[in-house]
């Protein structure tokens, strides 16, 4: 702090203060948008969703029993594949069901990582893809969904919690699947 000779604080010495106070006051937005993006995009609290220990896959979607799963490693190689890239995840699984339904989910190690998947997700997918439609975001139960076509079925995505569930149902059972997931993963 700069002074002058009597020992009063110099307009430089202010400006220092208030530079000080304004990268304090430029962290605590940076915080509050990201808490808010966090809340708003999570929709309903993380307390009861299954976490990375707990993955429970729905016996059935739209009446179609599981024929098929891969958990672990393998289902994380799965995804990857299907990212292009490695994502950070804790753990996956990647369920087929009879009729072509087919699901994604990935566990992160918190739901804001789990956010931050999502919505990079979103932002690869902003106006479509060369295989997917521009995704549409509607809410169901208080629960932000993305909805978008492509390789002759709907896909759906969204968080619960510490998971990112990726859903892909034949146009006619689409619907019921997706009430069905969000049964088992609100």
């Amino acid at each position: 702090m700069e002074r002058n000779p009597a020992g009063r604080e110099t307009q430089s010495g202010r400006r220092a203060g208030v530079g000080r106070i304004a990268t304090g006051l430029g962290s605590a937005v940076v915080l509050a948008v990201v808490v808010a993006a966090f809340l708003a995009n999570t929709g309903i609290p993380t307390t009861g969703h299954p976490t990375a220990g707990d993955l429970r896959p729905p016996a059935a979607l739209a009446g179609a029993p599981v024929a098929e799963s891969v958990r672990g490693p393998a289902a994380l190689r799965e995804v990857a594949r299907l990212h292009g890239r490695r994502i950070d995840a804790a753990d996956a699984l990647v369920l087929h069901y009879e009729q072509g339904i087919v699901l994604w989910i990935t566990t992160s190690r918190s739901a804001l990582s789990a956010t931050a998947l999502l919505w990079r997700m979103n932002r690869r997918m902003a106006g479509g893809t060369s295989v997917f439609t521009a995704p549409q975001a509607r809410e169901i139960h208080g629960r932000t969904v993305f909805s978008t076509a492509g390789l002759g079925a709907r896909h759906f995505y969204y968080q619960s919690g510490n998971n990112v569930l990726w859903l892909q149902a034949p146009e006619g059972l689409a619907e019921a699947a997706l009430q069905d997931l969000l049964t088992h993963y609100p």
